[in-house]
């Protein structure tokens, strides 16, 4: 495996040494030098009339260099701006800027940065290099039961300290998750020494501990627990290394100040994205290969046919890249460059799953298992570390990674008022969505009445089953018929008759029943004998609405269809959604698309044969679903103020004699045989062990050549009558099925009116408008309340902001460590769920959130 790596000729120990040296010689080389004053009088102008960097800054970072214009170059840029009528606009100028920038480093910008890299990274360099030039110490065979940092020296002693006072730091984290996210125990190790170290809350057994975490439950790494580390006097530059280090860090207790610390964290994960990474499409055909082809080979297809619709290229016929790169967890990525036996992980679910008990009860297991991951990681670093300096030569690359490892975000008490409001509004939101929902299901409902559901263009296709009320046999006894009884009668005769108030009853009255109970408790016994013994659920209703209540043995049961919600398949049909005006229909093949009416071949009654790869409905109401189509264009007509082509509404009414339709019916037959012929070619082709199907194959499955209307389709295989079926398109390509209408991707639709309710009166526009509204807090609200924040005391801060004339100490101040991953992807981008994660601003879901 290491050799498959090491192909490029490895670095010698010497390259550390060099490396080192032409940091120092170009430190010492390249002085900042004083720059004389700049003149900014005078702006300065190219050819083309465009205002450039005013003459006294590019006098300080270019050193008065001159660039030079071609007449050709010029004449050749004019023609580029006459073509897109560029050319001779008034272009605005700013004022000039006197600004006397800092010292420049070397003679250049170019040797400024590369310089000033060199400064900030060097420290950290040097102790990098320690740590690959050491030998690790023998691991401890018994570790420490005691709260703290413990250092194991070599001759096998324990000493308590207060944190591990090394330059150079190997380093690992687990917590116990049912416990909250306060770290339970850690392992480090430097060139000298193996350190451990236990929390309180794993040695003291208490009933309760506070679920609010502050710095006393956080590790020490350079300052005592009990000392305030605004008081110490120097901080010194220090490197720890870890897999995906930014979870380790954010359990690091002096991380969280304002100021102070110069520790810089290395992460091995993401060296191993910069030299060996993969993309995601290689990491799932990478899971395909290691752990069965079935796992990943829909995606592979997909994938290949969305890549072979884009243009032609080289198909995949072989697997052996895979034994180059790996994913990215430290099992995966210490088989691939150490090798040896792997790394055992099934200690890892106890933190996960288990509870404190279970970690004191397997203390010396758990905590061999950090150990081991510790040294993975060293052993990981060794390799991967030469090959990034190697592969990313230049020291900007490494300051930057090193800079990107510890953001901070600072936060005050409106970080939680933010929270609860968000939660507050969207939980509101949700249940006058359900509320508008249900409605709609109510009214939809009462079609069942006469059969009206027929001629629905949303819900014809639903199950309209009812379930008819059983009852008992009964002997029936004519002498006892239903009436009310006696005392009923002769109150209602006594108020009838009176037109007086008679008062408050007499105690005697009131104690006795109320005529109404006594006549509701007659119509039980006398209706109760009907009853079967196992009650039925929601008789006389349709199946679909059965399904949307809650039965009566439920223990959260409230009547109604309180079961709705947007996941449900019927939820679009209920609000009556349409694209481009047309109803939305779902096809179990090719999930949600619209019907197109305007179809032919299939109007015949029962001439449609169903062999078993056809979705056939032969009951559609396509007239309506013209007369939806119709209302759409007189209403966007309307709105526009401009007048649709008559002739397009004519294309799709089947009452017309038009040639159009007979072409899109050849076109969808032609599909058809294409797609039978292009199957049975894919079935008997031979597949080999290390090649996949060649994309030629797999033929898209529609024909985007009916010429009245552009879409994904239509699908010959759905046969619903009078209409075609077209696929709503999907953002990873229009072979991928689109799951639900209601995703996030279709919120620009909605907001254009692509995607909108037609018909439903109030509840269906506001279900919808509440959907937009809350999808960035039902898609983010998870990561975003798992955020961990750590408050800090009044000592914990600065002078600098406790001095501070907006300083309330009524107030509370923290802060967050976002877990950003340094070279997250293979362009080595940094990557982080929440915070690098960009959002467009909607002035509705600001308000919703």
């Amino acid at each position: 495996m290491r050799q498959l790596l090491m192909r490029r000729p490895y670095l010698s120990c010497s390259w550390r040494i060099k490396y080192l040296r032409c940091y120092k010689s170009t430190m010492t080389s390249n002085l900042p030098k004083e720059d004389p004053p700049a003149d900014t009088s005078q702006k300065r102008m190219n050819p083309l009339n465009i205002q450039m960097l005013s003459k006294g800054l590019h006098e300080q970072i270019f050193k008065g260099a001159q660039a030079e214009h071609t007449e050709e170059d010029v004449q050749k840029s004019i023609h580029h701006l006459r073509n897109h009528d560029l050319w001779g606009q008034d272009t605005s100028t700013l004022q000039d800027v006197n600004l006397k920038l800092p010292k420049m480093y070397g003679s250049n910008i170019e040797e400024h940065f590369q310089i000033l890299a060199q400064k900030q990274s060097l420290p950290y360099l040097q102790a990098a290099n320690d740590l690959l030039q050491c030998t690790l110490p023998d691991m401890p065979r018994d570790w420490a039961w005691h709260t703290g940092w413990t250092k194991y020296t070599k001759d096998g002693g324990k000493e308590h300290v207060d944190f591990p006072d090394e330059r150079a730091l190997v380093f690992d984290v687990e917590v116990c998750m049912s416990e909250g996210q306060c770290p339970t125990l850690a392992v480090a190790v430097s060139p000298q020494h193996w350190y451990s170290w236990c929390s309180r809350r794993l040695i003291e057994e208490r009933y309760t501990w506070s679920n609010q975490m502050s710095l006393s439950d956080l590790i020490p790494l350079e300052t005592s627990v009990k000392s305030n580390a605004l008081n110490k006097p120097n901080w010194t530059e220090k490197l720890v290394v870890g897999h995906n280090v930014s979870f380790d860090r954010t359990h690091i207790k002096e991380q969280y100040l304002i100021k102070g610390s110069k520790m810089r964290f290395m992460d091995t994960m993401s060296m191993h994205m910069a030299v060996s990474g993969l993309t995601g499409f290689q990491r799932s055909l990478w899971m395909a290969s290691k752990y069965g082809r079935k796992r990943g080979l829909q995606e592979v297809k997909q994938h290949i046919m969305k890549t072979r619709s884009k243009g032609e290229g080289p198909g995949i016929t072989s697997w052996e890249w895979v034994n180059v790169s790996s994913i990215n967890n430290l099992a995966d990525v210490h088989a691939l460059y150490v090798g040896g036996p792997p790394l055992e992980k099934e200690a890892r679910d106890l933190f996960v799953k288990g509870s404190m008990a279970d970690i004191r009860a397997h203390f010396q297991d758990l905590i061999l298992y950090c150990a081991l991951d510790v040294k993975a990681t060293y052993e990981v670093f060794q390799e991967t570390f030469p090959l990034f300096i190697e592969r990313c030569p230049h020291p900007v690359t490494l300051a930057g990674m090193l800079e990107m490892g510890v953001p901070y975000l600072p936060v005050n008490q409106n970080w939680e008022k933010y929270l609860d409001e968000a939660q507050i509004t969207y939980e509101e939101l949700q249940k006058e969505m359900k509320k508008s929902l249900m409605n709609l299901a109510n009214d939809a409902c009462q079609l069942l009445c006469d059969d009206r559901y027929k001629t629905d263009p949303w819900l014809w296709d639903l199950e309209w089953d009812v379930q008819e009320f059983k009852q008992k046999k009964v002997k029936s006894n004519k002498n006892k018929d239903l009436k009310p009884a006696p005392e009923y009668n002769a109150r209602i005769q006594d108020f009838t008759d009176s037109h007086e108030d008679p008062g408050p009853p007499p105690e005697e009255e009131e104690s006795q029943p109320l005529p109404g109970k006594l006549y509701l408790d007659e119509i039980i016994e006398k209706t109760l004998p009907y009853l079967p013994k196992r009650s039925q659920h929601m008789p006389g209703h349709p199946g679909w609405y059965r399904k949307l209540c809650p039965r009566l043995d439920d223990p959260d049961w409230v009547p109604g269809p309180n079961l709705i919600s947007l996941q449900m398949r019927l939820t679009p049909k209920l609000m009556r959604l349409t694209w481009d005006g047309f109803p939305l229909h779902f096809s179990e093949k090719h999930g949600w698309g619209y019907l197109v009416p305007g179809r032919k071949d299939n109007l015949m009654a029962n001439v449609v044969e169903d062999d078993g790869d056809i979705d056939v409905h032969n009951d559609c109401p396509y007239r309506a679903i013209e007369n939806v189509y119709m209302e759409y264009c007189k209403n966007k007509a309307n709105s526009n103020s401009k007048e649709r082509d008559s002739n397009v509404q004519d294309d799709f009414m089947l009452t017309e004699d038009n040639s159009i339709w007979q072409k899109v019916e050849e076109l969808s037959r032609l599909e058809n045989e294409i797609g039978l012929e292009g199957s049975s070619k894919a079935t008997s082709r031979k597949k080999t062990k290390n090649q996949l199907e060649p994309p030629a194959e797999l033929l898209p499955e529609f024909d985007n050549s009916a010429p009245h209307h552009h879409g994904n389709g239509p699908c010959g295989d759905v046969n619903v009558s009078g209409c075609w079926f077209y696929r709503l398109p999907h953002k990873d390509g229009y072979t991928n099925n689109v799951g639900s209408p209601f995703a996030k991707d279709f919120l620009p639709k909605m907001e254009d009116g692509t995607l909108q309710a037609s018909t439903g009166g109030n509840s269906a526009t506001r279900a919808l408008e509440i959907n937009k509204m809350i999808s960035f807090w039902r898609n983010a609200h998870k990561r975003i309340s798992s955020q961990k924040v750590v408050w800090l005391k009044k000592g914990e801060l600065p002078r600098i902001v406790t001095r501070n004339p907006d300083f309330d100490e009524e107030q509370k101040y923290g802060a967050i460590l976002p877990q950003v991953v340094s070279a997250g992807t293979i362009t080595r981008r940094a990557v982080e769920p929440t915070w690098l994660t960009a959002s467009n601003a909607r002035l509705s879901i600001i308000a919703a959130s």
